[in-house]
């Protein structure tokens, strides 16, 4: 059970980890870079284009799949060359797929938009298929986003944390020299009293040999 519990432990430990890699992933990527790991990328969106599927504000997760794979109702991450947008991150759902001078294209669209995007999305402008959604990983972003808000629910509990496990690791450290020294201090005493019983014995065993070789008295005659 013991076992059982400490491996509990080291998976929640690094599954925490996983998530706070990828939460400084995403809040501190620049504005218009694609934060990645692993083949994955994290965003999120900041506008309702794709409500309700997508609310305002969400955490996304994008999947960098071969564009060859992707068919009419995926939804797609892409740089849009929309004259507005220049190059910025777009989140909307393919409406047709085709092929124009030998190249992929896609037609998007958002859920809550009336009409398509004005421009098509070329394969090479594609970051990824939407492969996970939350509105609510969104707002935890959205707060840690706040430098303060960073400062006082992550920086200050992780140096308090790191300050505890300092203090515990030297007070184990010190505990372990005290029983050395403990386990030192039975050895030396241990091997004196033996020595004692040696030096005995042997004093005993000298103090008995004089009287054990004395030779007896012989008798006399007249």
């Amino acid at each position: 059970m013991k076992y059982v519990l400490r491996a509990v432990n080291v998976l929640a430990a690094v599954i925490i980890a996983f998530a706070l890699l990828v939460l400084l992933r995403t809040v501190f990527t620049p504005a218009g870079e694609v934060p990645t790991l692993g083949g994955y990328s994290f965003m999120r969106t900041l506008t309702g284009s794709m409500e309700p599927a997508i609310p305002v504000h969400s955490f996304l997760i994008t999947d960098d799949v071969d564009p060859e794979s992707l068919q009419v109702g995926d939804i797609i991450t892409f740089r849009s060359t929309e004259p507005n947008l220049e190059g910025a991150l777009n989140t909307h759902r393919i409406t047709s797929v085709y092929e124009e001078n030998g190249q992929l294209m896609f037609r998007t669209k958002g859920d809550a938009n009336a009409v398509e995007d004005s421009e098509p999305v070329a394969a090479v402008n594609v970051v990824g298929k939407v492969v996970f959604v939350s509105a609510a990983l969104g707002i935890v972003v959205s707060l840690f986003a706040n430098p303060l808000v960073f400062l006082l629910l992550i920086v200050v509990p992780l140096v308090l944390l790191l300050g505890f496990e300092f203090a515990k690791l030297v007070k184990s450290t010190k505990e372990v020299a005290r029983a050395e020294d403990e386990a030192a201090l039975r050895a030396a005493v241990e091997e004196i009293r033996r020595k004692r019983a040696a030096e005995k014995a042997e004093a005993a065993k000298a103090a008995a040999a004089p009287a054990a070789e004395k030779p007896e008295d012989s008798p006399t005659g007249e």
